[in-house]
């Protein structure tokens, strides 16, 4: 399933499991608390670029997204729920800053992901 990315950012803030984000590590936020710890393969299908990462966060706007990442369902955030109600940029995964970087992301755009 292709869904948006976009960059997390956020350097030197504090993700859901505690770990300050920095520019090195690969990772990226899913919307579950269930995925925290786990570790995805993300491919960029406009390069065929992809690496790995670990789910150190939860987002985008969303953490108890189960049905889309542990299911079929597609991303709440693309129907613009968010945990805020104020809206969503229809995000279903949050890059690292490196993971950003090895899949040679040029914009927000979408990817694959899957767990490995």
């Amino acid at each position: 399933m292709l869904v948006k990315a976009t960059r997390e950012g956020l350097v030197g803030q504090t993700t859901a499991l505690g770990w300050k984000i920095d520019a090195v590590y690969p990772f990226v936020a899913l919307p579950s608390h269930r995925a925290l710890g786990t570790w995805v393969k993300i491919t960029n299908p406009l390069n065929g670029k992809m690496c790995c990462a670990q789910v150190m966060d939860v987002g985008p706007f969303n953490t108890h997204d189960d049905a889309y990442v542990y299911g079929s369902q597609r991303p709440l955030a693309e129907q613009g729920q968010s945990i805020s109600g104020q809206g969503t940029n229809d995000a279903g995964i949050d890059l690292g800053e490196k993971v950003w970087a090895l899949l040679g992301m040029k914009d927000n755009t979408n990817v694959a992901w899957e767990f490995v």
